[in-house]
């Protein structure tokens, strides 16, 4: 998520498309069933009490899919309702030297939902980390926004920085990465790639960012991997134009197409998911397409209602998808309604009811067939 509440406004000015699927993508084909999860980046600086506490909130609930990041946390402060216990530190500080204690920590988080039958979507970088503020890191230094999607130097830092992470064997799990599909549904390309410079993704990528660093990816897992690579939101939110370019669409080394739109409530647009999600499956390329994050407004919506609102909507569509942010049971002072950059989180274990939602994911038939993803 770019966290900037104008990904909220800008996304209700989307419209509902009633365009057919395509006839290779006709919906409920497969048998196949949709699954919902949650996004949670600040997981790995949580303490293993707390962790285990929220992994088994979501399996009780029936999530299937979390997704974490590969960045730095910090401990000793309340990060959205939790206390971190846990500092994780960059995975670079100088480019091509990896501290392997940031990877150890997203392992531990990785094995644990394993064991509790949830998988994970990995996002190896930020992009949000090449805009200066305080998440800027080593390529921000190096390349900042400008020239990081642009310059071949970068992409061969980037390529290095993907070799290692597939590469690495984890410290709890005992697994390397690349090989342990049990585990890890897909990685992403990046965090909302080129959300800090739309201007490269609405030139669809002239200098092949994207689809070069999927080749990356594929030619580490290996041509049969069951392990998917992901989109992880092109240009940040779908308002921005950049979710279906061709440079990811007509790259046969993408596999998911990952939507993240945060749009109004469901009352004053019914059908905002199930009318565009058609157009969406249309322009894929025959990709899978999932919804990695979205969120209702707690600013303006009570989550009681809205959530199963337009979760019912994503479910009649059949489209797999992960709320940001279903979060950990509240231990510090904080409200989501009242956050100026993200009014999006739940609380588990709050008067919001997570689980029927989920069930109702769980059950609905998918647009597109996911066995041989999530089988």
């Amino acid at each position: 998520m770019k966290v900037s509440f104008l990904l909220y406004l800008g996304a209700l000015a989307l419209g509902v498309s009633a365009t057919p699927l395509s006839s290779q993508n006709e919906a409920r084909q497969s048998n196949s069933k949709s699954f919902m999860g949650s996004n949670l980046y600040f997981l790995p600086g949580m303490s293993d009490q707390d962790q285990d506490t929220y992994i088994n909130d979501l399996a009780k609930y029936g999530a299937k899919v979390v997704r974490v990041w590969v960045n730095q946390q910090s401990a000793g402060h309340c990060e959205k309702g939790s206390n971190l216990k846990t500092s994780v530190p960059q995975l670079e500080t100088t480019l091509g030297k990896f501290n392997d204690q940031t990877l150890d920590a997203v392992d531990k988080v990785v094995n644990k939902l394993v064991q509790k039958g949830i998988k994970a979507i990995i996002s190896p970088h930020d992009a949000n980390s090449l805009l200066g503020d305080y998440r800027k890191d080593v390529y921000y230094s190096k390349w900042g926004k400008n020239s990081f999607y642009t310059s071949q130097d970068a992409f061969d830092a980037y390529d290095k920085r993907i070799e290692h992470i597939l590469n690495y064997t984890g410290k709890y799990s005992k697994k390397q990465w690349k090989s342990w599909s049990d585990a890890i549904m897909a990685f992403d390309l990046q965090n909302e790639p080129m959300s800090p410079d739309t201007s490269v993704c609405k030139n669809n990528d002239s200098k092949g960012w994207l689809c070069g660093r999927a080749k990356k990816f594929r030619s580490v897992l290996g041509a049969d991997n069951k392990i998917q690579i992901a989109t992880g939101g092109i240009g940040g939110d779908i308002s921005h134009d950049c979710t279906f370019i061709k440079a990811a669409t007509q790259c046969k080394e993408i596999d998911l197409i990952a939507v993240h739109r945060y749009g109004g409530s469901e009352g004053s647009n019914p059908g905002q998911w199930s009318g565009s999600a058609k157009k969406w499956i249309s322009e894929s390329g025959s990709k899978l397409v999932f919804i990695e994050e979205w969120g209702v407004n707690t600013g303006s919506n009570s989550p009681k209602t809205e959530l199963p609102a337009q979760a019912n909507d994503i479910n009649k569509a059949g489209i797999p998808n992960l709320y940001w942010q279903f979060l950990p049971k509240k231990a510090c002072s904080y409200d989501p309604s009242k956050d100026s950059g993200d009014k999006f989180g739940i609380f588990v274990e709050s008067d919001t009811d997570i689980a029927s939602v989920i069930k109702g994911a769980n059950n609905a038939n998918a647009a597109q067939d996911w066995s041989k993803v999530m089988g």
